[in-house]
């Protein structure tokens, strides 16, 4: 009793006392989805996600979009909200992309002009998962929830004769084609809209049906703009409904009116309840909320997306624009350029029904024809698609895939007729390709296949000798050569397939270590994007894999000194810590990637990283946690760090079940099925531990 007491009491002191607002939840016993704060990474451009009240990968995300917009619509610095609109992606690039259905609550004088934008008052904004609340200027009060593919708004006016919603159906971050809508009556309106997606490539096209909970005295239809005016009485609540479907508009409205009935109240607390079934598969013990409240913020964050998109009668629209139907559920909204270094492998531990799921939807993408870039056809928000042949190898040898290779190997090897060779880091990308290509043909008993995709995936070795052997001043210049978004030494290290031929094209293991010491006393690396974010890990195929461990903790705990923005080398360094707590949770230009970054704080809090997506192997380092208890479908899998302190940073000795493990990488597939990974720490590093042979 006194146990459970005490529990409540530290629960609340985390909830009231955490900063930006996040709102105090009664829960019986602490929760881990309490300790996801939704304000973290949404200030300025240190992270890009933001305070969307969705549910986990959900379709609607509403959201207040504020002045000026940022990637994700919302940016925690600014001073007005152009309103709240119903899609997005969090944490990716370009201009980002969603922002429809935008909607404005006014309450007005007679002949006043409608706002096109409202301050705020920064003290009355909350948020917690599945729920977002703020007052604006005009008094009116805006919370926000969320089903799967329905979006609430409860809005509370003044009393006022010359109230009202205004409903832009044009809105998008990165461009709007075209919209047709339909008044079925008074405060109910469906349609259809095409909206620019990401960077400016493609298209994608929704459907949504919008009812408004109140007697409307008069609705204006000008330039894809919809004027609902009422009258309101003192704190009276207007709600808002936008469902969203991506096969036609008769499936919206259907899916509004399997909302009938639904308290917000309800959709709120439902909401939360399954961000905390996600956040329950993995348990963090420590005395340090701060690190918690990171550790479940970002894996919040990693879990916004993919998005399922499919009806609940399994119908959905493919990217080729054609409609299907499946009894799972269908993910869209990849990003796997990003996402195949840290955050799908993370999945596949955590969440492998999912994760398998999201492979079977890669399988029906290649079946529609599937693009490296989004298409002008795309169902819903989407980016980009390159080294699925990588992560559909790595599902194999995990035992998750659910369908065999042979199933695709048509359209895998169709891709690789057009992977790029046009720059020093293509010919990296796209011979890891090759290279797991190869790895599947030999497993589908096509030998001639596999020797020729992994002979062309050992090319590599030309282009590796004439631009990454010898560098010079002209090897840390981003974009030089071609490269995207990145330096020739962030790329050299980039083959993962291969990191023992890298090692004797530089001289032998010794001098691959010495030189991984240059690249980060140097301060060379870039942890603002993705090109080098295993490269702190290398040091786990050397004989110094205790340079891992003081190097990750670094990265983790400490500041640092980030020379590289995603486009060019600043002029000075940004000096912070890389992962806070805080809206500036991120270092300058450290965009989260669709969860990338996240999901690599998440693997290297755990003492784990998968340095080598396509394999099993991942790479062991120090856990920031005393414990940690993940499910798995046998036993849990825990996670011991006996002597963690803050300066007890270095592995003396790590056992699995009582066998003492003497290698610093361990199979996914040991410990994947439960057991006790136990690691033993001091504060000077043990150089005999985890070396190489």
């Amino acid at each position: 009793m006194l146990k459970s007491f005490l529990n409540i009491i530290c629960l609340c002191f985390v909830i009231v006392g955490c900063k930006h607002n996040k709102e105090s939840l009664v829960v019986n016993n602490p929760e881990n989805a309490s300790y996801i704060n939704p304000f973290i990474c949404t200030a300025s451009d240190h992270g890009q996600t933001d305070v969307a009240a969705g549910v986990p990968f959900g379709m609607v995300k509403p959201c207040p979009d504020t002045k000026p917009i940022a990637h994700s619509g919302y940016d925690y610095d600014a001073k007005e909200i152009v309103g709240f609109s119903n899609t997005r992606f969090s944490g990716v690039g370009c201009r980002g992309v969603g922002g429809n259905i935008r909607i404005l609550p006014f309450s007005v004088s007679e002949n006043d002009t409608l706002p096109k934008s409202l301050s705020y008052s920064k003290e009355s904004e909350k948020a917690l998962a599945g729920y977002y609340a703020v007052t604006l200027n005009n008094g009116v009060k805006a919370e926000l929830t969320a089903s799967r593919q329905v979006a609430y708004h409860k809005y509370t006016f003044p009393e006022s004769k010359h109230s009202g919603l205004s409903i832009d159906l044009s809105s998008s971050f990165s461009g709007h084609i075209s919209e047709a809508h339909n008044i079925l009556e008074k405060g109910v309106i469906s349609g259809k809209i095409t909206t620019v997606n990401i960077c400016g490539n493609g298209q994608y096209s929704l459907y949504y049906a919008i009812q408004i909970d109140k007697d409307i005295k008069a609705i204006v239809d000008k330039d894809s703009k919809m004027i609902f005016k009422f009258s309101t009485q003192q704190n009276e609540e207007v709600l808002l409904k936008c469902a969203l479907s991506v096969v036609d508009e008769n499936s919206a409205i259907n899916n509004l009116k399997h909302s009938e009935g639904k308290l917000f109240s309800e959709v709120k607390e439902n909401a939360f309840n399954k961000w905390n079934d996600l956040m329950q598969v993995v348990n963090v013990e420590t005395e340090n909320d701060t690190l918690k409240e990171l550790f479940y913020t970002h894996l919040y964050h990693a879990t916004q997306s993919p998005f399922v998109i499919n009806d609940n009668n399994g119908t959905f629209r493919g990217s080729d624009g054609k409609q299907y139907k499946t009894d799972k559920r269908y993910y869209h909204g990849w990003s796997i350029w990003d996402t195949f270094r840290s955050k799908l492998p993370l999945f596949s531990l955590f969440y492998p029904e999912q994760y398998s799921e999201m492979m079977e939807s890669l399988r029906l993408l290649y079946k529609q024809g599937k693009a490296d870039w989004t298409t002008n056809t795309e169902p819903f928000l989407t980016i980009r698609t390159e080294h699925a042949i990588v992560m559909l190898l790595e599902a194999y040898k995990k035992g998750v895939l659910p369908f065999s290779l042979a199933n695709v190997y048509t359209e895998l090897k169709k891709e690789a007729e057009h992977l790029p060779f046009k720059s020093p880091d293509n010919v990296l990308e796209s011979s890891f390709d090759l290279w797991a290509l190869s790895e599947i043909a030999t497993i589908l008993g096509h030998h001639e296949d596999a020797k020729q995709y992994k002979d062309m995936a050992f090319e590599y070795k030309a282009i590796w000798k004439d631009k990454f052997l010898n560098m010079d001043e002209n090897s840390d210049v981003m974009h030089g050569d071609g490269l995207y978004e990145g330096t020739l030494w962030q790329y050299r290290w980039f083959v993962p397939f291969d990191i023992k031929g890298i090692q004797d094209l530089v001289g032998g293991k010794d001098t691959f270590e010495k030189q991984l010491d240059y690249f980060f006393d140097n301060e060379l690396f870039n942890m603002g994007n993705q090109p080098d974010i295993q490269v702190p890990y290398l040091y786990a195929y050397t004989n110094a894999p205790w340079k891992t461990q003081k190097l990750v903790d670094k990265l983790l705990n400490k500041k640092t000194n980030n020379w590289y923005g995603t486009h060019k080398k600043f002029e000075r360094p940004v000096v912070k810590k890389i992962f806070t707590a805080t809206p500036e949770g991120y270092i300058k230009e450290m965009d989260d990637d669709a969860g990338t970054m996240s999901s690599w704080y998440v693997w290297s809090t755990m003492g784990l990283y998968p340095v080598f997506p396509g394999s099993t192997q991942l790479a062991l380092t120090t856990p920031q946690f005393d414990k940690i208890t993940i499910e798995t479908s046998d036993k849990p899998l825990q996670i011991i760090a006996n002597g963690l302190s803050s300066d007890n940073i270095f592995i003396q000795s790590v056992t699995w079940n009582g066998e003492v493990i003497n290698e610093s990488i361990i199979d996914f597939n040991l410990i994947s099925k439960g057991g006790k990974l136990q690691f033993e720490l001091d504060n000077m590093p043990n150089t005999n531990w985890g070396k190489q042979n």
